[in-house]
């Protein structure tokens, strides 16, 4: 038997055996019954590989069937939620159960605040990062 794992190898190396049994009649009578054996097991090895590479394809074409229909979900997902939010509005919290993020007033960061609050109250204007000059 070959020492590596391929299969064409272990097939040959089957055929092989049996052409060789065949060379040799003064062999065959007393092996006959392994003979019958290793034809079938040759058989059932050949029919195996072959469905497993029908399964091979057949998985392939699962997956992109798969990969197809999680497209459409994905479209037909989006399209409800801008149904919704057109129905409901934009603005309205109601969305959140739709995972979708309404449109909502910005607030500042609480740093930002604070800093503003604290150059009023000593008179000095505290610039913004928005105000720095671009050079």
């Amino acid at each position: 038997m070959p020492g590596g794992n391929a299969f064409s190898d272990f097939i040959d190396d089957l055929q092989g055996l049996r052409e060789a049994v065949e060379r040799n009649p003064d062999v065959q009578p007393s092996i006959e019954e392994e003979l019958v054996i290793l034809d079938q097991s040759l058989v059932e090895v050949q029919t195996e590989r072959a469905r497993q590479e029908e399964l091979t394809a057949l998985r392939q074409e699962s997956t992109q069937k798969l990969k197809a229909a999680i497209a459409r979900g994905k479209d037909a997902a989006m399209r409800v939620r801008s149904v919704v939010r057109g129905k409901i509005g934009p603005r309205s919290e109601r969305l959140v159960h739709f995972n979708v993020a309404p449109l909502r007033k910005r607030t500042r960061k609480a740093g930002e605040k604070a800093k503003r609050a604290a150059g009023a109250a000593a008179g000095t204007a505290v610039a913004s990062p928005s105000d720095k000059p671009v050079v």
